[in-house]
């Protein structure tokens, strides 16, 4: 098999393709490659989120380790983009956690 013709074409690899189909009435409860891709995501963040605990209060550091530097960094990315694209006095209260949770598809 060649490499260069494992796609027929470049956007055959975006395809969503039903895994198990549930169908349940008229709804359509499907696990496909976006659910699984999305799953392996949130098991990745939330991960990412306890290891920058502590283990024995379950909080954070003062100093931050490694962990909470890249938690923290990624919270302040969201944050610039959210800020750069809302104007005026309210752009604090648009970015509550649930904009930073949705971000990272959770």
């Amino acid at each position: 098999m060649n490499l260069f013709n494992f796609f027929a074409s470049p956007l055959e690899q975006f395809e969503i393709l039903p895994i198990i189909s549930l169908n349940l009435g008229n709804f359509d409860f499907s696990i496909t490659n976006q659910t699984i891709i999305l799953f392996l995501i949130c098991f990745f963040i939330i991960t990412l989120f306890f290891a920058g605990l502590k283990p024995t209060t379950n909080s954070l550091f003062i100093v931050p380790n490694r962990w909470q530097s890249i938690i923290e960094g990624m919270y302040m990315l969201v944050l610039a983009m959210v800020t750069d694209n809302i104007g005026g006095k309210k752009k604090p209260i648009f970015f509550p956690f649930s904009v930073y949770y949705l971000f990272f598809h959770c």
